[in-house]
Parts: C-alpha cells; structure tokens; sequence
C-alpha cells in the first residue's frame, strides 16, 4: 500500500479541486442561465414541417430553458393513429414465451412499487427526414419497474426478446401489394428488460 505524506496529500488534492473548479467553468449550457443571456438562432433551421398529423410536436432546440423538457414541448409522433384509451376498461396484457399469462388493469400497475428516474428518450427516425430533429427530450418518468412483472411471469428459456405492441395502429402495404393492419410495435433484449437498473 502506498502512503502520501499529509503535506503531498494538500499539494495534489488542491491541485485537484483547481482542475475540477476550472472544468466546472468551463460547462456549457444549451439555455440562458444569466440575466442579459439569449439564444442565437441557428442558421441551419429545418424546412417546414409537411405532416402535421404525424409529428405533431418536436422539440426546438433554442427554446430550451432547462434540461428537464417540459410536457408541451415533448416530442410526439405517430406512427399511425392517435388512439383514445379508456383508462378504466385498458388492460395490460403479457402473453407469449412465458409461464403464467397475465393482464394487468392500470390500477393493478399503479398499486406495485412506484421507481422514477430521470432518463433521455429519442426517437429511432430523429434526424432521419430534412424536416425532423427534435425527436428528443429529458424527462422525469414514474412508473413501477418492468423486472420483476417479467420474473412473476416467469419467462421460458425460449424467450430472448420483450416486444411491446401499442394500441395505435394502421394499414402496412407488403411489396406484394398485400395490405394488412399492424399495431406498432418495439421490442429490447430480455437482458436489458431485465437489468434491475
């Protein structure tokens, strides 16, 4: 074991808090935190956004004035519909490669143990389209953990991926000029479903 003398140990660690205090200084921030401060608008601004009905709102990056995005400045896009959910009558509804099938009412979600987290979410397509780059927002999420629904419901060895299906839905036309309606849908790794972080 390595041991410094007190005198050496003062010399390094002040050393230490001059360089942390000088990268502190040197943070910069995407939103005025002074008086007098302002925003310059960038000079690449995106072309008008032509689907409404589909992006119906993006993040603009020069009114940012906190790191949190506030609710009315979320991004929100639909892939197909925009449904209305009744909250008393919706189900949560687990099923496929597991041992106990279940559903789950909200008030069922609502009464387990309730983890926030303060987490990024972008979209997949964010910046894929001239018109789209503020598929992206901080936020403070609240809910009750997906581990341990998973465990209750005991996953078979069989199952190497968690796919969740929105009630949102619309008509997918195949290459063979087939039509059909498909929820959307997105999916992560069973791993990742069930990190307890």
């Amino acid at each position: 074991m390595h041991y410094l003398p007190r005198r050496e140990f003062m010399v390094r660690g002040g050393a230490t808090l001059v360089a942390l205090a000088s990268f502190q200084s040197r943070i910069a921030y995407a939103f005025p935190t002074r008086a007098g401060e302002e925003v310059i608008k960038w000079l690449d601004q995106l072309p008008p956004n032509p689907v409404p009905q589909v992006i119906k709102n993006q993040l603009v990056w020069e009114d940012l004035d906190s790191w949190v995005t506030p609710n009315d400045k979320f991004f929100s896009i639909a892939h197909f519909d925009r449904p209305v959910i009744d909250e008393s009558t919706w189900k949560l509804e687990i099923g496929g490669s597991v041992k106990k099938p279940t559903a789950l009412t909200l008030a069922d979600i609502k009464a387990r143990t309730r983890q926030e987290v303060t987490f990024t979410v972008e979209c997949s397509g964010n910046t894929g389209l001239p018109f789209f780059n503020g598929g992206i927002g901080n936020a403070r999420w609240a809910g009750t953990p997906l581990a341990p629904i998973l465990m209750e419901v005991g996953v078979l060895d069989s199952g190497i991926e968690v796919v969740f299906w929105g009630t949102d839905k619309g008509e997918i036309k195949r290459a063979d000029d087939v039509k059909f309606t498909q929820n959307f849908a997105r999916s992560m790794s069973l791993a990742d479903a069930l990190d307890p972080k």
